[in-house]
């Protein structure tokens, strides 16, 4: 959570039972705009059930630290839905509020209470309990009183639990207050999110880099924009090469700035699955890369296949907008297009290759393909000779809707004859010699 006072917050607020003067409270302030994208008033349980996890609400009280919870993870979400740029993501800030104030029902020997909690993007989180000094306030006053809590929880997240609250010390007493700090070795936190994909505890893990590109922000329950472009690869090393790919890509898929997310599956059916402290080499390489598109971030996953991409990553995205639909891009290279339209990788049937297409298509997919240098044989002589391979003639034999889900890449726009294994090659040979160098001065 960044504690720069000048940063922007964009706040979601969820409230059951009292504390709903903090929304009016800021909405009749000038500029909240700025500050308050959604307050929620969610007053009935049955109306609390369509904001979170109905299943998960189930286990709990209705006035409870775990509903508190509950709502201030899904205000957060919410806050990032609403946002379109991932630079966003870092200010975005969740508040959970769920109260027993002064009511006409009898609650012999019971003082008013509540529970207060406030989430960042990053996981970090600040919550607890307040007991009301009793018969202190009428209801109208506590409501006011939950809601000034509600909005000093904001500073308490950003101050990570440092500041105090506002209260009358000796008759309301603040409990259980804790704060858990999402700051952890930025290195091991890579390594840590990765080894929850392969242990299967999360299905997707975003890396948000820093403002500063020096380390990542985690997020194990990330937001994907309604309008996504995915650039699924190894990226052993990543290189010059896949920026210029996203950069094009991004500028085809659409007129308006698209987030380009570069995945790397951590799973592959033909290969071992990638080492975690290997998944945060690759991905701390990227940090020293230029040119790197405006908006970009690194997904981690456990998909090697795009209908499996297409299953996990659905529930991460934004609700459709008006004006822009759930569309879905994925950036590949001609030789992962043959890949993906090998009937091998759908039991050798061509038919259920072409379903499961079509299948991604009504769910908004589309791909942009990269062409690339291959060897190939002269046709005059037996010489290897490299060719740009463009996708054309593969998708010459798909029937037309199919078709119409690739969209390539032509080698004017793009072509950097540069791969990842020659990099790989080329950095080994530097090593050998280094090393050779080294015996020979003993």
């Amino acid at each position: 959570m960044t504690t720069n006072p000048s940063a922007p917050t964009y706040l979601c607020m969820a409230i059951a039972g009292g504390g709903g003067h903090a929304i009016s409270a800021l909405a009749s302030t000038p500029g909240a705009s700025d500050l308050l994208l959604e307050g929620t008033v969610a007053y009935d349980r049955r109306s609390l059930q369509t904001y979170v996890d109905r299943k998960e609400l189930m286990n709990y009280k209705f006035v409870s630290k775990d509903t508190a919870i509950l709502m201030s993870r899904a205000a957060v979400r919410r806050a990032m839905q609403f946002r379109s740029n991932l630079k966003d993501y870092p200010h975005c800030v969740g508040l959970g509020v769920t109260s027993a104030l002064v009511t006409t029902r009898e609650r012999p020997g019971r003082s008013s209470f509540g529970y207060l909690c406030a989430t960042s993007a990053d996981g970090s989180e600040w919550s607890c309990r307040i007991k009301f000094a009793s018969q202190l306030r009428t209801r109208t006053e506590e409501d006011r009183f939950m809601g000034q809590l509600a909005l000093e929880a904001i500073e308490k997240l950003k101050s990570k639990g440092t500041t105090k609250l506002t209260i009358n010390e000796e008759h309301d007493i603040v409990e259980e207050e804790s704060f858990i700090d999402s700051t952890l070795s930025h290195e091991d936190q890579v390594v840590a999110a990765a080894q929850n994909i392969l242990d299967g505890t999360v299905d997707a893990v975003l890396l948000l880099p820093s403002k500063d590109k020096l380390h990542f922000m985690i997020m194990t329950d990330p937001v994907l924009p309604c309008s996504s472009l995915i650039f699924p690869g190894s990226f052993n090393p990543p290189h010059a090469g896949h920026v210029a790919l996203a950069r094009i890509s991004a500028a085809s898929f659409s007129e308006q700035s698209t987030p380009v997310f570069m995945e790397l599956s951590l799973t592959n059916p033909d290969k071992p699955n990638i080492d975690p402290k290997s998944v945060s080499k690759r991905a701390h390489k990227f940090l020293e890369l230029e040119n790197l598109p405006s908006d970009w971030a690194i997904l981690l996953t456990s998909a090697p296949l795009f209908s499996r991409k297409v299953q996990i990553l659905k529930p991460f995205m934004a609700p459709a907008i008006a004006e822009v639909g759930q569309r879905v891009g994925f950036v590949i290279g001609t030789d992962t297009m043959v890949r993906i339209l090998d009937p091998k990788y759908y039991n050798n049937d061509k038919e259920t290759m072409l379903e499961a297409l079509r299948e991604m298509g009504r769910s908004g997919v589309q791909f942009v393909v990269g062409g690339r240098l291959e060897q190939g044989k002269s046709f005059f002589s037996n010489e290897e000779k490299p060719e740009f391979v463009s996708g054309h003639q593969e998708l010459e034999l798909l029937p037309i809707d199919v078709q119409n889900m690739f969209s390539l890449v032509s080698e004017e726009s793009f072509r950097m004859d540069i791969s990842s294994s020659e990099i790989r090659r080329a950095a080994a040979t530097t090593m050998s010699q280094s090393q050779h160098e080294d015996r020979s001065n003993l």
